[in-house]
């Protein structure tokens, strides 16, 4: 069995087990309602009930919660945070919430930004290991507390609720500890421990993984894509090559934001359409970021209106999808329609959104873009074909 075989073995060997675990939890889940059910009062029941959403919200924002930490720690900056419909996201001004409409992220995400960094690999380490841990001393602490309340004669319904949803926050904590620490990756994503995994055992995957969070912390540092370095992007795409990384598609957005700051239209196109070619790979909550960049090229640099609609009609809204993005693409549509109105609005909204964007690097070039269709007789960047 060779490298890529193995890998595909090993991803698809960690999706059967977490059906498997899922299967489990939710045959226990059932048993175990339906036995309350029985033996508690009527009352009980219905308030535990009404409590099972929040006290889930709960499990997962402290398990968010230790990756938040973790990173802080590791002087990581901490730019976004969702647990279900709840979402906290740093702008300029401050944290700002936000309902999260997103329902692929309603399973909890934490955005840290790692500084640029000679050792992230054990930075990334202890960042990864943040989620896993606080859940576990969640299940713990929560399990702790119920035995104590045991102890006592439970005869009032609200120290029965309590004790039950103790309870019920040590299991559902000890079930997300121990899915998060299998090591899989399935739909773009890599669990905790596939992570961990992976940078504890060095080798080609740890070097590609850490090439890439450095690619990426340094665009976040606010390094235009200009300047990236070529020779890394390059190292990293045939590390991801040779040991088939899932990761490696999101090479391809800095490969194309390289190219577009650097006037190399064609060049930009190609690793474009690479990366919509590879779009099933990228998680179904963030794909919307290549259909608003495919879709901006085409107005404002091919001015292309039909793949530019085409690509624009693709894009459903998502939190992950910076505000700014979506507003230059729509200014630069009305561009091509002539409306000058529309085309001065909605660019003065996307230059205010601009500084909220996460990725800083980027945000220089879409700026300067937008800049472009503010100014009289714009005609939005040289077409080039060459280097």
């Amino acid at each position: 069995m060779n490298t890529k075989q193995k890998s595909k073995f090993a991803r698809v060997a960690g999706v059967v087990l977490l059906m498997i675990m899922g299967g489990a939890a939710g045959f226990w889940g059932a048993t175990t309602g339906i036995k309350a059910a029985a033996e508690l009062p009527g009352e009980v029941v219905a308030v535990i009930a009404l409590l099972f959403i929040p006290v889930c919200l709960l499990v997962i924002g402290v398990h968010e919660a230790g990756h938040a930490l973790a990173g802080v720690a590791m002087n990581f900056d901490f730019r976004m945070y969702v647990v279900g419909p709840l979402l906290w996201d740093k702008e300029t001004t401050g944290w700002k919430f936000k309902w999260n409409k997103n329902v692929n992220t309603f399973g909890g995400m934490v955005i840290c930004i790692p500084p640029p960094s000679d050792d992230l690999n054990k930075r990334f380490s202890v960042y990864a290991a943040g989620g896993p841990v606080a859940s576990f001393l969640l299940a713990v602490v929560a399990y702790i507390a119920y035995h104590i309340l045991a102890g006592f004669a439970l005869s009032g319904a609200g120290t029965i609720v309590v004790s039950n949803v103790l309870y019920i926050i040590s299991v559902i904590s000890a079930i997300i500890f121990i899915i998060t620490m299998i090591p899989v990756h399935s739909g773009g994503f890599s669990s905790d421990g596939a992570r961990m995994l992976r940078l504890w055992r060095g080798g080609d995957t740890a070097r590609f993984e850490i090439m890439l969070l450095k690619i990426i912390s340094t665009s976040m540092a606010g390094t235009r894509p200009l300047h990236y370095n070529l020779e890394e992007l390059q190292e990293a795409q045939a590390l991801a090559e040779r040991i088939d990384a899932p990761m490696r598609i999101y090479l391809q957005y800095y490969f194309y934001y390289r190219a577009l700051d650097n006037n190399d239209v064609d060049l930009a196109e190609q690793h474009l359409n690479k990366y919509i070619e590879q779009i099933e790979a990228v998680p179904e909550g963030i794909r919307g970021s290549v259909w608003i960049d495919a879709a901006f090229f085409y107005a404002f640099v091919k001015r292309d209106e039909a793949r530019a609609t085409t690509y624009y009609q693709r894009y459903k809204p998502s939190a992950l999808v910076p505000k700014a993005t979506v507003l230059a693409t729509e200014a630069a549509i009305a561009h091509l329609h002539h409306n000058t109105e529309k085309t001065k609005t909605l660019a003065q909204q996307a230059l205010a959104e601009i500084p909220n964007m996460i990725d800083r690097g980027v945000r220089i070039v879409l700026r300067e873009k937008v800049t472009a269709l503010l100014t009289p007789e714009s005609s939005p960047i040289p077409i080039i074909a060459g280097g």
